[in-house]
């Protein structure tokens, strides 16, 4: 019994509740007891702010990595035509990058969703309420924050780019699997996932689609690609020469 009022008191004076409308004076090593979860708490908090200290680190050193190899892929030199801030820059390449790997999809196709759906503009806003870089209806963003455990909050937050880039990756990666291709999943990204079932039933309907948006972008991603493999090559031959000499 006294170790159970020991307990009781302890959580009271700990939360505040005023679970005991009357005096206690608590024995001695009660009052040892208080004092040492005292010193716990403070421990506690001392760890979780070098945790947050060692997380902040962590994505420092993870965006370094991502932004090393945005320059290697060119998209740094994409980005930066687009003449967004230089700030933005940073922060869009960086996430094209992070969020590609993240979902299995090449870094060079979301920018060429990206080019074709708002040509980096990312305060774009379609005739059917689509928003933001990669064109993300809200409630598209809304379903698929709640998936991937946060809350998207107002609609205008796709205007964000790593907010949009995030949500639209996952989107184009979840169509990708879902439809078997990525020409086939570009018509659901266009038309959504149900028009895009109807239309791709429908041969007539499927090649008069298919030559449209999903080409422009297939023929976007295929020069970026082709770019990227030609200053790669150029980079290997200048390395070799260099190392010749």
């Amino acid at each position: 019994m006294r170790g159970w009022m020991k307990a009781l008191t302890v959580a009271a004076m700990l939360t505040g509740t005023g679970a005991f409308a009357f005096p206690l004076h608590l024995p001695t090593d009660t009052q040892g007891e208080v004092s040492e979860v005292a010193m716990l708490r403070a421990q506690l908090q001392q760890r979780e702010a070098e945790l947050r200290a060692a997380l902040a680190k962590l994505q420092a050193y993870e965006d370094e990595a991502h932004y090393a190899e945005a320059e290697r892929l060119g998209v740094v030199e994409l980005v930066r035509a687009s003449g967004l801030p230089e700030r933005q820059q940073r922060r869009l390449a960086v996430s094209i990058v992070r969020e590609a790997q993240r979902n299995g999809v090449d870094p060079l196709l979301v920018v060429a969703v990206i080019r074709c759906e708002s040509s980096f503009n990312s305060y774009a806003v379609s005739h059917v309420g689509a928003m933001g870089l990669m064109q993300v209806m809200p409630d598209t963003g809304t379903w698929l924050a709640d998936r991937a455990g946060w809350r998207l909050g107002r609609s205008s937050n796709l205007f964000d780019v790593e907010t949009n880039v995030e949500l639209g990756t996952a989107y184009l990666a979840d169509l990708i699997e879902r439809f078997g291709s990525v020409e086939k999943a570009l018509v659901a990204y266009n038309a959504g996932p149900g028009l895009a079932k109807r239309i791709l039933a429908k041969k007539e309907s499927r090649t008069r689609f298919m030559a449209g948006y999903p080409a422009k972008v297939v023929k976007e991603f295929r020069k970026l690609k082709a770019k990227q493999e030609r200053e790669l090559t150029l980079r290997d031959q200048q390395k070799t020469v260099g190392g010749q000499g």
